[in-house]
């Protein structure tokens, strides 16, 4: 099965995104910041649901006919809802009520590259230094990994380390920073500026969910690169017998993790 298929498959039974509710009522001329977005939020999640139903149905025909994976399940209906989020972006241009549509982009996105790409534009020229920034952060790894935005991105992390006077966002922007450098690491320089960045975040702040995060990260680069010793596993066989990945060191051994979505 290729990798896009693979990938609709599983949007189409992971569980439906925690968005904000919104009134059904029409949007007002003079409609708030935090309402217009409940209500996007809202309705792209109604959007998404009808089509997963949708497409999973056709998914199952097309399966039972022995057909192709039908055309619907590779195309959610993402374009209305990131068009309503740059109009709304645009409306409060320059404030900090923009971010929240912005990363909206940055977040759902599906074919809208243009899109993503002003979106990171426009974070990085009208809100780097802003106390609302750490919101959007860690939501450019999908800007940079699913649309090359690789140069504007680590410029706005960059941006935002060495000018945002809050230690959250520059906590955020070092985790994101980092987390970004390790996935497109080809060095043993580029592993070391990783552990750079997420190393300092202990040294900005003491909030318990960044540090998390960075050592999460730390633990990839420490414990899971290539060249490193395997954690230990300890489970039971097939046959139910008790054994630890230790004891077969030195041995080649292949692990295969798979589970239920």
């Amino acid at each position: 099965m290729s990798r896009p298929v693979l990938a609709a498959l599983l949007l189409l039974w992971s569980p439906a995104l925690a968005f904000a509710q919104e009134s059904d009522k029409p949007a007002v001329v003079q409609q708030d910041a935090e309402s217009a977005y409940q209500a996007l939020a809202k309705g792209f999640q109604k959007a998404i649901q009808d089509w997963r139903t949708e497409a999973m149905k056709q998914v199952k025909e097309a399966q039972a006919a022995g057909q192709p994976i039908p055309a619907i399940a590779m195309n959610p209906p993402t374009g209305e809802f990131i068009s309503k989020a740059q109009e709304l972006a645009a409306q409060y241009e320059g404030k900090d009520e923009a971010i929240q549509f912005l990363t909206f982009i940055c977040k759902n996105a599906n074919k809208e590259r243009n899109a993503v790409s002003k979106a990171v534009q426009t974070l990085a020229s009208d809100h780097a230094t802003s106390a609302a920034i750490g919101e959007a952060l860690p939501f450019l790894e999908m800007a940079m990994m699913r649309f090359g935005a690789k140069k504007p991105v680590m410029s706005l992390l960059d941006d935002v380390v060495e000018n945002n006077k809050h230690e959250a966002c520059v906590a955020q922007a070092l985790i994101t920073r980092g987390t970004l450098r390790l996935s497109a690491a080809e060095s043993d320089e580029d592993r070391a500026a990783a552990t750079a960045d997420l190393r300092r975040v202990g040294e900005i702040t003491k909030d318990e969910d960044l540090l998390a995060q960075a050592k999460d990260a730390l633990f990839e680069i420490e414990h899971l690169q290539v060249g490193c010793t395997a954690p230990d596993i300890a489970a039971k066989d097939t046959d139910g017998v008790d054994f630890k990945l230790s004891d077969y060191r030195g041995k080649v051994v292949l692990l295969d993790f798979w589970g239920f979505w």
